[in-house]
């Protein structure tokens, strides 16, 4: 028979775990890129659930994808 620590313990370790993953960080985004149509800088920025660049000289605006994770 298994003691019931050990097997909270088990659990709790494997829940833990998964949820460092989901919650783990874009490992680096570019804060300025250069605009691909003017050549100036692109600044980052997020609406609620996204991602996008916008040129600010030319008003070029560049999405950013989601990974899906599997």
């Amino acid at each position: 028979m298994v003691e019931p620590t050990l097997e909270t313990e088990k659990v709790m370790t494997a829940s833990i775990k998964a949820n460092e993953e989901q919650e783990s960080p874009v490992p680096f985004l570019e804060q300025e890129i250069e605009c691909p149509r003017c050549h100036d800088s692109m600044m980052l920025c997020s609406d609620f659930d996204n991602l996008y660049y916008v040129c600010e000289e030319c008003d070029f605006c560049l999405h950013t994808i989601k990974k899906s994770v599997l």
